[in-house]
């Protein structure tokens, strides 16, 4: 089929279920820590190579943060503990209700060695030490997570632009991502404590998610005024995965409402990250009013699509349809084409985006990838 729109302009449509020129195959790249350097040797290492290279389309990201209160300083350092295979790295904020301290083993795999960052999946299995400890940890966290000054926004607004700009020579989307909800509990509190707190003290989650809510909020409203195409809520670990759907219904979808909201007001496109684990919340998704879903994970954790489709497909736009770690990790061209094939039986053209959920890795097989691709083109 030939050409008619940009790749802003069907990603936009297809994502609000709108007819495309063809469907629009938008995936992630992501490196990879096998071997001594990352490099995807000129596959897919660029948005040049991306767009221009392999005809995909593409999203600029853009992060706007949360700001920190003017009294707030930070301490990194890190030991060595007799009896410890790794050293321990440690960080500390001083806040004005006092000190918030956690700590990692700094493995040889970590790929972030010279900070512990607040919210990192690589910490949870790392932890010696988490953010989380006590309930005074909440009240020095909130000085670290305010909503954004106007002189943040003001700093922020200048990167967006040059974002922007990017986005505009490649006729591409800008992508944004507000809110991690209960994924981010998982990074502050550690796996089991933050589910172990969310059944013995659900007042502590509340509070949490009501901090990160207003800091959410303001986010949406600034990415919106501004103009930003597309922007998402990270709910990657916000499933039964971790959480029951009584939980769910109580901690965060209220809230998400309220940012959805938020972040339409601008007219932004709306999407919800979740992988898997979503087969008994169908329900409480088909009421969520985010525009599309992403990176539902068609291979692993007994999900079945053609109920995913039906329940969720009248309203929703998909973003995915393809397993990264089975389909191109795993697999083999045919496999991957198969992959294809079977995503487009199942979600149709209407209100489909193609990608590898979550993402392809920089050392699966590159074969694997182009045989996506191909089939794509061969189908879209």
């Amino acid at each position: 089929m030939a050409t008619t729109m940009t790749s802003r302009e069907r990603m936009l449509a297809a994502l609000r279920r709108q007819d495309v020129d063809y469907v629009p195959c938008c995936p992630a790249f992501s490196p990879s820590l096998v071997g001594p350097q990352y490099t995807w040797k000129s596959r897919a290492d660029s948005l040049d190579l991306i767009v221009n290279g392999l005809g995909l389309d593409a999203c600029v990201h853009f992060a706007l943060e949360p700001s920190r209160h003017p009294e707030v300083t930070a301490n990194v350092w890190q030991e060595s503990v007799a009896g410890e295979r790794w050293p321990i790295l440690h960080k500390r904020f001083d806040t004005p209700a006092g000190p918030l301290t956690a700590a990692i083993r700094l493995t040889d795999d970590m790929p972030q060695r010279e900070d512990v960052l607040i919210y990192d999946d690589w910490n949870v299995s790392r932890f010696v030490e988490p953010w989380f400890k006590t309930d005074d940890d909440l009240d020095r966290f909130q000085y670290l997570h305010l909503p954004p000054t106007d002189a943040d926004i003001a700093r922020a607004k200048e990167r967006f632009l040059a974002a922007k700009a990017l986005a505009d020579r490649y006729q591409v989307v800008t992508y944004a991502t507000v809110g991690k909800g209960l994924s981010g509990t998982l990074q502050l509190w550690g796996g089991t404590q933050a589910i172990l707190t969310s059944v013995d003290r659900p007042d502590l989650m509340e509070r949490y998610l009501e901090i990160e809510h207003r800091s959410n909020l303001r986010m949406a409203e600034v990415l919106s005024g501004w103009g930003v195409d597309v922007m998402r809520r990270n709910g990657f670990y916000e499933t039964t995965d971790h959480w029951s759907p009584a939980q769910l219904r109580r901690f965060v979808v209220p809230q998400i409402k309220e940012e959805i909201e938020a972040m339409r007001s601008g007219g932004a496109v709306t999407a919800y990250t979740v992988e898997t684990g979503i087969m008994p919340i169908l329900d409480i998704l088909a009421d969520l009013d985010f525009d599309a879903y992403d990176a539902i994970e068609p291979a692993l954790g007994h999900q079945d699509m053609k109920v995913v489709a039906a329940k969720l497909g009248d309203r929703h736009a998909f973003w995915g349809g393809v397993s990264g770690p089975i389909h191109i990790g795993e697999g083999s061209p045919e496999i991957a084409c198969q992959a294809v094939r079977d995503a487009f039986d199942t979600f149709g053209r209407c209100g489909l985006v193609l990608n590898a959920v979550p993402s392809i890795r920089a050392h699966w097989p590159w074969d694997n990838a182009l045989a996506m691709f191909d089939e794509w083109r061969r189908l879209r």
